[in-house]
C-alpha cells in the first residue's frame, strides 16, 4: 500500500498530533506477538471480566481487517488475552512490552474519548452510564499501569 503525501504546512497542530499518534499505534501493532511475554499484569475479578468485554469490543473494531498480515498478531493477542481472562482461578496475565503498551494506549484512548463526550440535558441515563463506564475504565487502566 502506497502512502499518501501530505503537505505539513496545511496541517494544524492537532491534526499533526493525531497523525503522529496513529503512526505510533501502527508501529506498536506491527510488533505485537514477536517478543516473549515477560511482564505480569495482576487483575482483580471484576476488572478481569470488564477487560474481557473490552476485548470483545476491540475485536469488533478489527473484524473487517483480519486479512491484513499486520493485524494477525493483534487478533492472536486479543484471543490470548480473552482466554486468560476467562480462566477463573488465574489473576495474572503475562504480556510482552509491546502488548502492554498497546493495551495501555487502547484503554487510554477510550478514556479520553469518553471524557470528551457531550450529552444533551435529557440524556441523563446515558450520561450516568457513561460515568460508571468511565470509572471502570480508569480502574482497569490503573491496574494495568502498576
Amino acid at each position: 500500500m502506497k502512502g499518501q503525501r501530505i503537505n505539513p504546512n496545511n496541517l494544524n497542530p492537532m491534526q499533526m498530533n493525531n497523525m503522529s499518534s496513529m503512526m505510533g499505534m501502527m508501529n506498536t501493532m506491527q510488533r505485537i506477538g514477536k517478543s516473549k511475554r515477560k511482564y505480569t499484569i495482576k487483575l482483580e475479578k471484576a476488572n478481569k471480566k470488564f477487560l474481557a468485554k473490552f476485548i470483545d469490543e476491540i475485536k469488533k473494531q478489527f473484524a473487517g481487517q483480519e486479512t491484513a498480515p499486520q493485524q494477525q498478531g493483534v487478533i492472536d493477542f486479543l484471543d490470548y488475552l480473552k482466554t486468560q481472562c476467562e480462566i477463573k482461578d488465574r489473576t495474572e496475565v503475562k504480556v510482552s512490552f509491546e502488548e502492554l503498551e498497546f493495551l495501555k494506549r487502547m484503554i487510554g484512548d477510550s478514556i479520553r474519548g469518553m471524557e470528551g463526550m457531550q450529552f444533551k440535558w435529557y440524556q441523563l441515563i446515558k450520561k450516568a452510564m457513561m460515568k460508571v463506564m468511565l470509572n471502570q475504565y480508569k480502574q482497569l487502566f490503573e491496574e494495568i499501569k502498576k
